[in-house]
């Protein structure tokens, strides 16, 4: 039994884990979905830098001119969201850096969306810094109708589909 404690503890000192969190919240006062990701800015600048060679000093005064428009283009590429099995586009909204200077908080909206319009369905395909990180979890809340739903993306499970209650 010790011997298993030690393993597992040691399992945990030696694969590095990474996470994001992602809520995605629909706004009836403005009939929009409203996202937001927490994710870790060093994750964030190694998946694009990878694609573009250049430091990015995103959250910081030296931050490059083009983070944002980079940000932007990779979510679009890694986080795609369907409802009622048509692909939706969101936009970017902004960013924001904790006090940790260790996470970043992103939001996209999706507007003129109506519960009136019979959303039965939410599809999120999510592969946000997968091509880099052997360990990492995607985490999203889906918040609709005071209900809420929770999914876990790794590797192995990149989409899923929500069927909302009514």
């Amino acid at each position: 039994m010790f011997k298993t404690f030690i393993l597992f503890i040691f399992s945990f000192l030696i694969h590095d884990y990474h996470i994001t969190h992602t809520t995605i919240y629909y706004n009836k006062k403005t009939n929009s979905f409203e996202i937001t990701m927490k994710v870790s800015v060093e994750d964030l600048e190694r998946s694009l830098e990878k694609e573009e060679f250049n430091k990015l000093r995103i959250g910081s005064q030296r931050e490059n001119e083009i983070a944002d428009k980079l940000i932007e283009n990779y979510f679009n590429k890694n986080f795609l969201l369907f409802i009622n099995n048509n692909q939706t586009y969101y936009k970017w909204v902004g960013k924001e850096i904790d006090n940790n200077l260790h996470d970043l908080y992103l939001y996209f909206e999706i507007e003129n969306l109506s519960i009136d319009s019979n959303i039965e369905s939410i599809t999120i395909e999510n592969t946000v810094f997968l091509e880099n990180q052997e360990n990492q979890i995607n985490l999203a809340r889906i918040e609709f109708e005071k209900k809420d739903y929770n999914i876990t993306f790794t590797k192995d499970l990149k989409k899923k589909k929500v069927i909302f209650d009514k």
